[in-house]
């Protein structure tokens, strides 16, 4: 199971790649109304709405990063594009 996504990585994300939230969530084949919720932390994430996210970013060769330490918050977390060959140091998520 993936980590769940947190609003300010899914509106990076979606910045990153340059799609509206109307665009964005029908990719993903959620509500507008919910992508909106999710980016504004009003309302958790779903498991299932996370995986539907992360297959899109996925699809546009995002990749979600953290410092790459052993603890059970996330550490400098952010997005980036996908690298051709992954780097040491950074833990994805």
């Amino acid at each position: 199971m993936s980590t769940l996504l947190t609003g300010d990585l899914i509106r990076a994300a979606r910045a990153l790649i340059g799609l509206s939230q109307v665009e964005l969530a029908k990719k993903a084949g959620i509500t507008q109304k919910a992508l909106g919720e999710f980016e504004l932390n009003k309302r958790p994430i779903t498991a299932r709405a996370n995986e539907k996210l992360r297959r899109v970013f996925d699809d546009g060769n995002i990749q979600f990063i953290a410092a790459n330490i052993e603890a059970s918050h996330l550490e400098g977390a952010g997005v980036r594009w996908k690298p051709k060959q992954p780097n040491s140091g950074i833990k994805t998520i």
